[in-house]
This record gives C-alpha cells, sequence and structure tokens, in this order.
C-alpha cells in the first residue's frame, strides 16, 4: 500500500482524510495539497495545512452558495468542515485553536445541512447535571423512505478522537440513501462536548446511550410523522466506539450492534506497548508510579505517536499523568466487576469485525474474542468480518474502505430488520420481539 510518509501514524491519519472522498468530506486535488505542506511528525505543519485548506473551502462554499450553486455549496461546507476539524488534530490541551477549529467545524457542517435533501433535525440531548449533549438526526428524503414500512434507525457511538461531523462521513451520508435514519452525537469526552463544556470520557458508556435512547423514544412519542421505527433501533460504532457499541447493546431496547474492530479491555492493548513483567509489577506495587511517569515521559520526548496517545487519553479521561491514566484503562473492559461478563446481557444480532493492520489491536485478542463470549447470541444471528486487505477494510475503522464498511453494516442490519432489496422491499419479517 502506497504510504504518503514513513510514519505509520500520519500515513493512517492521512488515509483517514482522503477516505472520506466519496461521501463529500474531501477533494483529491485539495488534500494533496495540503500534504505538500506536512512534515513529518510535526503538529504545527499539519494545523497549518489543514487550517488553510479549510479557510479557502470555507470561501469557495460561500461563494457557490451565493450564486446558488446549491450542490457545490454543500459539498464544499461538508469539505470545509472535516479539514476544520482535521486541523488541531496532532495538538494537544490546553490550546485555544481545538476551540476555534471545532466551532469552525461544527458551523461548516450545520451550513452543509441546510442543503441536503433529506431533514436534519439537530438534538440536544438530556444527559446529568444540566449537561445536554448536541446530537443530529438525519432523516431519508421521502423518495429514500422503505415503502410501506416505518424507519429503522442507527445510533451510532464516537470514539476517542472522531466527532458527530466526522461520523457523517462513516455512515450517515449512505444511511438516509438506503432508507434509515442516523443519529450522530458527542458524548462525554467527545467532539463539541469535551472541548466546549469540559465533559470526560466514562467507561459505562451505555449510560450515556441510555440518554440518548431515551431522547430517541420521547421524540417518536412527539413527532410521530417522522415514523421512526422503535422496533428496528441499531447501535453502531468502530474501535472505541465499538466497545461503547457492544456496551450499548446491553440495553434491551437495541435491536441490532455493529462493533467494527472493538477491543475487550484498554488495559490488554496498553499490555501489548510494555513489558509484561513491567507492567503486573507496577499493578502490584513494586514499582512506584513515579518511576512509570519517568518511563512514559522519557518514551514520549523521542516518539511523536506516543506523545500524542499518551497527551490526548490524559485529556479526554481527565487524567493528570501517565500512571494515572493507565490506572483508569482497567476500567474500560466488557468485564465488569459487579456483572461479570457484559456479553452475557448482550441478546440482539452482533456484526463483529477485526483489522488486521489495525495500530492497536489484534483480531485474534479482540474480535474472534468477542465473538466467542457472545453466548447468548445465536450462530445465525452473529456475523465475523475480517478484511484481509486495506481496500477491504483491513485499518483501524476500515478508514479507506468505507463502501466496504456500508455494504457490510447494511446488508447485516437489513438481514436482521428483515428488509429486502433485492426482491419486494415493502416486505419486511423483522418481528418486534426480535428487539426484546
Amino acid at each position: 500500500m502506497h504510504r504518503f510518509f514513513s510514519s505509520q501514524f500520519f500515513n493512517f491519519e492521512l488515509t483517514r482524510i482522503l477516505g472520506t472522498a466519496p461521501y463529500g468530506g474531501c477533494q483529491v486535488a485539495e488534500f494533496l495539497e495540503a500534504v505538500g505542506k506536512i512534515k513529518k511528525h510535526d503538529a504545527e505543519s499539519w494545523y497549518r495545512a489543514w487550517a488553510e485548506q479549510g479557510e479557502k473551502t470555507e470561501r469557495f462554499a460561500a461563494e457557490a452558495a451565493e450564486k446558488g450553486l446549491d450542490a457545490y455549496a454543500r459539498d464544499a461546507y461538508l469539505r470545509a468542515s472535516n479539514y476544520f476539524r482535521a486541523a488541531p488534530y496532532m495538538l494537544t490541551a490546553p490550546d485555544d485553536r481545538i476551540v476555534d477549529m471545532s466551532e469552525r467545524s461544527g458551523r461548516n457542517f450545520q451550513h452543509a445541512t441546510s442543503f441536503f435533501e433529506g431533514r436534519v433535525i439537530d438534538l440536544k440531548i438530556p444527559y446529568e447535571k444540566g449537561l445536554v449533549l448536541p446530537g443530529r438526526l438525519f432523516l431519508p428524503s421521502k423518495a429514500k423512505q422503505l415503502p410501506k414500512q416505518k424507519t429503522p434507525v442507527i445510533v451510532n457511538c464516537g470514539g476517542a478522537d472522531s466527532t458527530q461531523e466526522e461520523l457523517y462521513f462513516m455512515y450517515g451520508a449512505k444511511g438516509v440513501e438506503l432508507g434509515y435514519a442516523v443519529l450522530l452525537f458527542d458524548g462525554p469526552g467527545q467532539g463539541a462536548t469535551l472541548k466546549r463544556h469540559g465533559a470526560y470520557l466514562r467507561p459505562d458508556f451505555e449510560v450515556v446511550v441510555s440518554s440518548v435512547l431515551d431522547h430517541v423514544w420521547a421524540l417518536a412519542g412527539q413527532s410521530p410523522e417522522l415514523q421512526l421505527d422503535l422496533n428496528r433501533v441499531a447501535v453502531a460504532g468502530a474501535s472505541l466506539g465499538a466497545h461503547f457499541a457492544l456496551r450499548a447493546a446491553t440495553d434491551r431496547r437495541i435491536a441490532a450492534c455493529v462493533a467494527i474492530d472493538p477491543f475487550y479491555s484498554m488495559w490488554d492493548l496498553a499490555l501489548t506497548r510494555m513489558p509484561q513483567w513491567f507492567a503486573l509489577s507496577w499493578l502490584n506495587g513494586y514499582i512506584p508510579d513515579s518511576f512509570v511517569n519517568w518511563s512514559c515521559y522519557a518514551h514520549m520526548r523521542t516518539d511523536f505517536p506516543s506523545w500524542w496517545e499518551f497527551s490526548l487519553t490524559m485529556w479526554i479521561m481527565n487524567q493528570p499523568t501517565p500512571a494515572d491514566l493507565l490506572r483508569e484503562f482497567t476500567r474500560y473492559t466488557l468485564r465488569d466487576a459487579n456483572h461479570g461478563e457484559l456479553l452475557d446481557l448482550v441478546n440482539c444480532p452482533v456484526l463483529v469485525a477485526g483489522a488486521k493492520d489495525s495500530i492497536y489491536t489484534d483480531p485474534e485478542v479482540s474480535t474472534l474474542r468477542i465473538a466467542k463470549l457472545l453466548k447468548k447470541v445465536p450462530e445465525e444471528q452473529k456475523d465475523v468480518w475480517l478484511p484481509q486487505s486495506a481496500g477491504e477494510g483491513s485499518l483501524t475503522a476500515k478508514v479507506g474502505a468505507w463502501d466496504h464498511l456500508a455494504v457490510k453494516t447494511f446488508s447485516f442490519l437489513d438481514k436482521q430488520f428483515g428488509i429486502d432489496r433485492a426482491g419486494d422491499s415493502s416486505s419486511s419479517t423483522f418481528s418486534s420481539s426480535s428487539a426484546f
């Protein structure tokens, strides 16, 4: 596979941006123009390149809108939103540019939605302690609605570094074309909720999704004309978002789950990055936090990807030191101290995928382990997907191969929800008993 940089990390993140091109998030020449200004492992050159590209594309979008060229304005606003999202990606908090770029990304995306064919509903999801989570519900246009049936819903969970605006390119753009409603939101530790309100990530993310589902149920009751099918609500996510999706699937309101490249335990992932004897000695108190912190900081000073990973996760999880962060990792697991194996509580159909070329986890210790532990899910309702090449989806979160992701996801959901596109698409054999 071609590399833009020798750095696996930079190459992956650039592929992530370029991979949105088919869905409106990037244009090839604009991408190449920005990449030509970036220096390997240089956060400032990365920021300048994408901020400049965002500003140019934003101006182009405004010009197109003034001339009544709505489709071009829409596309350019989407690209500007994605470039502004990407610009501060390599920066670490505190940095005012992170909030500024986040705001500009959101504004440009909002401008784009005014030109969408289908309806987009801005959501204010009540959460905890007066905090409201921002979200959007994308609805299929009348021409794209499934005939003679209500509209199934996908709730897409973000992960460690995604935003609801980026997630549109993953499922939002394709979902509405196939007659699905797609709900995107920024939970605590994610997107605008983190950057504007300082709300941090939590391991029991099913609590967050429960609040989202409560809002969906309330919206469906208040606006029956939306024809939301509460018997066909799926949850989906990629990487950390997939871990969260599996936790959310313990909610009996979820009728299907799509977990793309999840991990079982974040601590298990950490053990692949350090000697096991060292980690266990530290956990058992034989090595002090001060030495762990010194060791991590020393490595971070010489390795940009490690510096970025530690800095980001310390921020979103609100942990002051690397040692505190590693200890927090032990809480991000599918085995609960009170309830045992959380996957025992999942009864709905599940698609679980792995990424052979993942930066973070091996399918053997994540995907296949999770599939085996989904003991309450009948085999005919369980699907394991392990693509073998980047073009088919072997990179983390299937970046660069989201058409493959869409086909796999929506064919799985169509099957579970009784949607027959090859035959009579108006027929649906899905029973509400499948959801409960």
